[in-house]
């Protein structure tokens, strides 16, 4: 009986280890939720649990956005990134988090502080490639 129940418990161990970790890279269609919603492209990349990419965002020149290159990790379909606005007046950080719904969507919090709308929810739908 114990071996039965150690060899069902090292099938398991064994095929969990083929199970694989989804991967998020690719372009991003994210709705920033605050007066109305803000489309923004988020384009990320990655590799293992590293994560890095790209977010543009809208600017106070209308038709103006400005891409913040962002960094940080994934790991069990979750992720935090973070990034510097290159050019602002004052110091502008900020940060994303977020999580991979199990129907391949992704939704999560953006935190700009100092910044009006600095704290919005969002969602996002990844761009299905063109072949």
């Amino acid at each position: 009986m114990i071996k039965r129940f150690i060899g069902i418990l090292a099938l398991g161990i064994s095929l969990s280890a083929f199970v694989e970790t989804p991967n998020i890279t690719g372009t991003w269609t994210m709705g920033l939720e605050g007066d109305h919603v803000i489309p923004v492209a988020l384009v990320l990349k990655q590799d293992g649990q590293k994560l890095t990419g790209t977010i543009a965002l809208p600017t106070q020149n209308a038709g103006h956005r400005v891409e913040v290159t962002l960094s940080g990790e994934f790991v069990d379909r979750a992720f935090k990134l973070s990034g510097t606005v290159e050019g602002a007046k004052e110091p502008t950080t900020l940060d994303i988090s977020g999580k991979l719904l199990d129907d391949g969507s992704m939704e999560g919090k953006f935190e700009m502080p100092g910044h009006g709308h600095g704290n919005m929810s969002w969602t996002a739908e990844r761009l299905k490639e063109r072949k």
